[in-house]
């Protein structure tokens, strides 16, 4: 005799619009009328679906368990402040790296990266080199335009056309003049000594190669690692990385909830650039053109710097944010290093009258923090001046950012 069976099926004949077909079936002694038809249907019983439904509770529960345990840091900044590169040193640090297709797509990008360099140094060398003989015109004009033209040319071809490139007087004038050049992109001085070594294509880009890489994020990155220090045993931390264009900021309130920490990135390298509508032109940018004596607000520039501290502002007010603890990371310390003997910062921020780096990174510490409402006065902000490229750095400050994390959450339960 066969097992009572738990369920009941039955079959839909699709081709019938109007199935008139009935089987009566018994479910736990009642009597449901069923349609014979092709589509197969179960019936669960109230016990099997009881049981679904437990299980499915219990993984919720244990989903929402692990959620609560991990520690929700959020990266925020403007565009092209570093918060990419941090995120790639935490892979590179403590989880497994990076994958043979992801290592494939760093490749793509180095050669991007080194083309968008060449690029900017022909718009440099037309903006800054009055002379420029007419067999170079020719080719800075063409590096300017544009590089859609190295697609039709083959490898050998196109080293020696960015050999060539780099041996033009104007553009040796150039780099010997303007090294820390506005427009330059900040990976410039790393790359170009190695160039055409990494132009090969059996090159694989290596872990200093790729947290030096300029992608652009586009969407919301997130990855989850165990950080432990000499204070904390075992951390579990969820981190995550937004795009930093202006265009996509209106979509980081999806992010907001339970977020333990803030890192807000900031590039100390930016007070002499600007940005367009679209955040794709960086030019230089001085402080008569930030503001103008007769009409401050119409013939207001958005410079990079500014526009990173006002961001920062608007995230210190975010009602969805007033529990999160704030760390302010002013990145790209050694650029600044660079670029202040030849771009004093008196030149684009009004007010400053300082004669060294370390007045410079005081003043521009200050410049953010002065950001804080009279709601925040007390509100206490960590700050740090930090090199994302540099991994022992980086590693130093997240170390003390979790520490500072840790602590903030221990004294909102009450321990001390």
């Amino acid at each position: 005799k066969p097992p009572k069976p738990t369920g009941v099926e039955y079959q839909h004949n699709s081709q019938d619009e109007n199935p008139t077909s009935l089987t009566d079936v018994s479910l736990n002694g009642v009597q449901h009328n069923a349609i014979n038809n092709n589509h197969k249907i179960v019936f669960r019983d109230v016990k099997t679906q009881g049981s679904i439904s437990t299980n499915i509770d219990k993984s919720l529960q244990r989903q929402k368990k692990e959620d609560l345990s991990r520690l929700k840091i959020l990266l925020l900044g403007g565009a092209d402040a570093g918060k990419s590169t941090i995120v790639k040193q935490m892979r590179i640090l403590h989880m497994n790296g990076f994958n043979a297709d992801e290592m494939h797509n760093f490749q793509k990008y180095l050669r991007y990266n080194l083309f968008q360099i060449f690029h900017m140094i022909a718009i440099g060398v037309q903006e800054c080199i009055p002379q420029i003989d007419e067999f170079e015109k020719d080719m800075i004009e063409q590096f300017a335009q544009g590089l859609s033209w190295i697609i039709d040319i083959d490898i050998e071809k196109e080293i020696e056309s960015l050999h060539t490139f780099l041996k033009l007087g104007c553009v040796q004038t150039f780099m010997e003049l303007y090294p820390n050049y506005s427009s330059l992109p900040d990976n410039a001085h790393y790359y170009l000594p190695a160039v055409f070594h990494m132009l090969s294509p059996s090159y694989m880009p290596t872990a200093e190669d790729i947290l030096h890489l300029r992608i652009p994020t586009t969407n919301v990155n997130e990855i989850n690692f165990t950080f432990s220090t000499c204070t904390i045993r075992s951390l579990e931390i969820r981190l995550i990385d937004v795009g930093g264009q202006r265009t996509y900021r209106k979509k980081w309130i999806h992010c907001f909830d339970g977020v333990a920490a803030v890192l807000f990135v900031a590039s100390m390298a930016a007070y002499d650039q600007s940005l367009d509508e679209v955040d794709t032109t960086i030019k230089p940018v001085l402080y008569k053109d930030v503001f103008s004596i007769e009409n401050q607000k119409s013939h207001k520039v958005h410079n990079r710097l500014r526009d990173s501290a006002h961001l920062f502002g608007e995230m210190l007010r975010s009602k969805f944010l007033t529990s999160s603890a704030f760390i302010l990371f002013l990145n790209k310390k050694d650029l600044f290093q660079k670029k202040l003997p030849n771009s004093p910062l008196g030149n684009y921020i009004h007010g400053y009258r300082g004669e060294n780096y370390n007045d410079a990174a005081e003043y521009l510490k200050a410049y953010f923090l002065k950001r804080k409402s009279k709601k925040d006065k007390e509100r206490k902000i960590y700050s740090h001046y930090t090199c994302a490229t540099d991994t022992q750095n980086v590693e130093f400050v997240f170390k003390a950012t979790c520490d500072i994390v840790l602590q903030k959450n221990l004294n909102s339960s009450g321990i001390q």
